[in-house]
């Protein structure tokens, strides 16, 4: 039995639980995500298999089961590519955090959700966003600091699906709100997942094929929006004293 015909794991509310506080404690603990995304993940990779083969899309991504990880190891041709494209940018930005896609399949390892390919779709699936997460900082315009990871992630739930998601960028932004003490902290997570739902499906993008292609120009053709009130909080945020790295792309 494979990932496509196995019942649906029930929701593990103690784990998730535990994952929650531990991120809480930490939000730059990825590997919390990972658990509490396990924890309660529930139906919503049915769901998210059956929208992928109801989409064109999302059918042909599932037909040629392409892996973006090679693509995203090549950092020496990622860092040929013109300044302001997509992979270009991408590459500066991992650079810059000190980052590779490695570190996310590791994270996943770590975490102990590192099944090997059964050949099912919904591991083929789970792998591809797994490895999406970076480029979707790049293509949104969010940074890694505490409310570009808020943001990234209620960006990514209309795409997703995913209910962590949902929960994380939920309670982080009422937690940053109290901790930064900021006007506008909640309308930029809440804008931030409202351009996520009027963008193209990005999870079904040919996203290798893209890196080439300039990120203004992209964003534009994807239908992604500025994150205006993420970048208002952030620079009022800074004029305060906070150390916020510029986000992935904002001088373009």
């Amino acid at each position: 039995m494979n990932l496509d015909t196995a019942p649906p794991t029930p929701v593990q509310p103690l784990k998730a639980l535990k994952a929650l506080l531990a991120l809480r404690r930490n939000p730059q603990d990825t590997r919390q995500v990972f658990l509490l995304t396990e924890a309660l993940r529930g139906r919503s990779p049915f769901k998210l298999l059956a929208r992928f083969r109801a989409d064109a899309q999302g059918r042909d991504r599932l037909a040629e089961r392409r892996s973006l990880l090679p693509t995203l190891r090549r950092t020496d041709w990622l860092a040929t590519l013109p300044p302001g494209s997509f992979g270009r940018v991408y590459h500066d930005f991992l650079a810059e955090e000190n980052l590779s896609a490695q570190g996310l399949v590791d994270l996943a390892k770590s975490a102990g959700l590192d099944q090997g390919d059964d050949g099912s779709d919904r591991f083929y699936i789970g792998c591809r966003l797994r490895d999406m997460h970076d480029l979707f900082h790049v293509l949104s315009g969010y940074g890694r600091d505490e409310l570009g990871e808020v943001c990234v992630l209620a960006f990514s739930h209309p795409h997703q699906g995913t209910r962590s998601f949902a929960v994380i960028a939920s309670l982080g932004a009422f937690t940053l709100r109290r901790r930064w003490r900021v006007p506008g902290l909640l309308g930029a997570v809440w804008q931030a997942w409202r351009q996520g739902k009027a963008a193209s499906w990005l999870a079904v993008q040919p996203l290798e094929s893209l890196l080439t292609r300039d990120l203004r120009e992209l964003r534009q053709a994807l239908n992604i929006a500025p994150p205006t009130r993420y970048l208002a909080v952030t620079d009022q945020a800074r004029a305060l004293g906070r150390a916020i790295p510029q986000p992935p792309g904002r001088t373009l």
